[in-house]
C-alpha cells in the first residue's frame, strides 16, 4: 500500500520563499497526521501561474525561477530526508546556463533528499507558450514505491503520453495542475480524465490541482486519485 497526499494549496504570486516554506510545513504535517509515503504539490508551486504576455511580469518571473537542483528542491529535500518521503513538486525552472530559458517542470525528490528525476511539460497551452519551452522526453522513475510517471496539467489530456509511460512500466502516474475554475462541472472533468487514463493503462493516476487565485484567475482544486479499475479512490 502506498499512502499519497495530494496537497491542494493556494500559492503566493512571485513569492517562492513563502511558497516553499509553506510546502515544507504541509509535507511535515501530512507525514505527522497519518502514514504518508508520497507528497504531491501543484504545478508551478514555487512561483504561481503566468499572466497574459507582459514584459514586466516576464522579467519578474524569470528572476524568481529556480534551477533544479536549487532552493526549492534543497528545502523540500531536507523534509523528504527527515520524514522518509518521496515528494513531487511543480517548479518554474530556469535553465542553468542558457539565459532567458524557462521550463514548466515537475521534480521527483526521493527519501534521501536527492532529486531522482525531472519532467518538462510537453504540451504547452495558451499564454504558457510565451514563457516556457516545451519538453521533448518522456520517462519513468523506479522507486521503492513502484515505478512513477510524472506529467504536468495539459499533458494528461493526451492519451499518448500516459501510454508511453505505461509501456515503460509506470504503476502510478502523477499529474500536477494549475487548473482554473471555468465550469461548474470541473470536478467531474478532473475525475473523468484521471479515471480514463488510469483504466486505459491499468495504473493509478493522481491529479493534484491548486486552489486560490492569481490576479483574476481562480483555481479549482478538485484533485482526484483514480484506480486501474477506472474508479475514484479519493
Amino acid at each position: 500500500t502506498v499512502h499519497v497526499a495530494a496537497v491542494q494549496m493556494d500559492l503566493a504570486w512571485l513569492e517562492p520563499e513563502k511558497n516553499v516554506r509553506r510546502m515544507c510545513e504541509l509535507a511535515m504535517r501530512a507525514s505527522q497526521e497519518q502514514p504518508t509515503d508520497l507528497v504531491i504539490f501543484p504545478e508551478l508551486a514555487n512561483t504561481g501561474y503566468v499572466i497574459q504576455r507582459s514584459r514586466d511580469f516576464g522579467r519578474k518571473y524569470l528572476e524568481r525561477a529556480d534551477t533544479v537542483p536549487g532552493y526549492t528542491t534543497d528545502e523540500l529535500g531536507r523534509v523528504a530526508a527527515d520524514r522518509g518521503l518521496h515528494i513531487v513538486v511543480g517548479i518554474c525552472q530556469r535553465h542553468p546556463t542558457i539565459p532567458g530559458t524557462l521550463y514548466n517542470s515537475a521534480a521527483l525528490i526521493g527519501p534521501t533528499g536527492e532529486v531522482i528525476g525531472v519532467h518538462h511539460k510537453v504540451h504547452i497551452p495558451g499564454e504558457e507558450k510565451h514563457y516556457f519551452y516545451p519538453g521533448n522526453t518522456v520517462g519513468v522513475h523506479r522507486t521503492d514505491l513502484g515505478t512513477l510517471g510524472i506529467m504536468i496539467c495539459y499533458d494528461l489530456r493526451f492519451p499518448e503520453l500516459a501510454r508511453l509511460m505505461a509501456l515503460q512500466g509506470a504503476e502510478i502516474v502523477i499529474a500536477v495542475y494549475n487548473g482554473p475554475l471555468r465550469a461548474r462541472d470541473l470536478a467531474a472533468r478532473f475525475e473523468f480524465t484521471a479515471c480514463m487514463r488510469a483504466q486505459e493503462n491499468q495504473c493509478y493516476v493522481v491529479a493534484c490541482n491548486r486552489t486560490g487565485t492569481n490576479g483574476d484567475v481562480q483555481f479549482a482544486g478538485c484533485s482526484a486519485i483514480a484506480a486501474p479499475t477506472g474508479g475514484v479512490l479519493a
